[in-house]
């Protein structure tokens, strides 16, 4: 009690002897003196321990829940969100747009929820709808021509729509030991994926010619332009040059010239694509998920604008492969696809 007495000297001072005759009454209030001393001694005593050992305030744990927004319910955006779900192992919640690029108001409530701080934009409408979302970190992907939308800020970056182009140029150079000179036609403001595909084109030394149009029809035009002048073409998906007719025009002009054609589905190995390039759904969920961790760890969201992912899903055509007298290797016979 030592401590106590010297917070509180006056409560827990000794009781001086009486210098005069004590009669019964004396004595009786110098119990009575004593007692109320002792009461309020453990009361003095009660509240500081009170103080001492009471709980402590613990900072607010932030929510690990993500909402996930998707473009439409097309597979290349509902594949993603599938494989978002199998791997997150909090609370996820999905909200399909349908196509719009903007949030009903009972969305934005829910999303605008603090349990919810990180939003993941699957497709550009997706993304365009969280550009707008106040206090929130996204991520998004599927988006290829991000640059055109001005989507990256601090607090907003993505996961690339494409797989690793390094990949690709290694596996046509390998094919095609020959290949000099490829072309790539696209529309504006794709400046990274170009870097990208010319850094890779020249480590296979491959010399590769970029064009950009502004139409499906000056994609057309600019390939008979530049097909006397190359010996393939790099076929990316820009749905905003491209359309499913210019597409099947191209795929025809290019086998009748006995072009190289490396394309972006597999599907288009039919019309007479040589070597095909995919991402895999789960690819792109991981990268998607490892920039969550990181939004949810850090202010902001950290790192590059957007991301690569990790793997390429590559096939090549060997019909055409025989038709452009390019024997496969044993090492990519694996890679060879079933094509009608």
């Amino acid at each position: 009690m030592k401590f106590l007495g010297s917070l509180y000297p006056a409560l827990f001072a000794s009781p001086q002897p009486a210098r005069t005759s004590s009669g019964p009454g004396q004595i009786g209030a110098l119990r009575d003196q004593r007692r109320w001393r002792q009461i309020l001694m453990w009361l003095a005593a009660g509240a500081l321990l009170g103080g001492c050992v009471g709980s402590p305030v613990r900072a607010p744990v932030p929510s690990n829940a993500i909402a996930v927004l998707v473009s439409d319910r097309s597979s290349a955006f509902t594949g993603v969100e599938r494989e978002i779900k199998k791997r997150y192992p909090h609370r996820v919640e999905t909200y399909n747009l349908d196509g719009r690029d903007s949030l009903s108001a009972d969305v934005r409530e829910k999303i605008g929820s603090p349990e919810l701080p990180v939003v993941v934009a699957i497709g550009l409408p997706a993304a365009r709808a969280a550009q707008n979302l106040a206090g929130k970190k996204v991520i998004f992907c599927q988006v290829f021509n991000y640059e055109n939308g001005n989507l990256v800020t601090p607090s907003m970056k993505g996961v690339a729509a494409t797989p690793p182009v390094r990949e690709l140029f290694r596996i046509w150079k390998t094919l095609s030991p020959k290949l000099r000179k490829v072309g790539v036609i696209s529309g504006v403001n794709l400046g990274d994926l170009v870097d990208q595909a010319r850094a890779a084109a020249a480590e296979n030394r491959i010399d590769l010619v970029h064009v950009e149009v502004r139409t499906d029809r000056e994609t057309l035009y600019a390939f008979k332009r530049l097909a006397p002048k190359i010996q393939g073409l790099w076929l990316v998906p820009d749905n905003r040059v491209l359309s499913l007719d210019v597409i099947r025009d191209m795929m025809a002009y290019g086998m009748r010239e006995g072009k190289q054609m490396a394309v972006f589905s597999h599907q288009l190995l039919d019309l007479g694509g040589l070597v095909s390039a995919e991402s895999s759904y789960g690819d792109i969920a991981e990268q998607v998920l490892a920039r969550v961790k990181q939004a949810q760890e850090y202010a902001g969201v950290p790192g590059e604008p957007v991301v690569p992912l990790s793997k390429a899903d590559i096939r090549i055509n060997k019909v055409m492969a025989e038709r452009l007298n390019l024997p496969i290797a044993p090492g990519l016979r694996g890679m060879v696809a079933n094509v009608r």
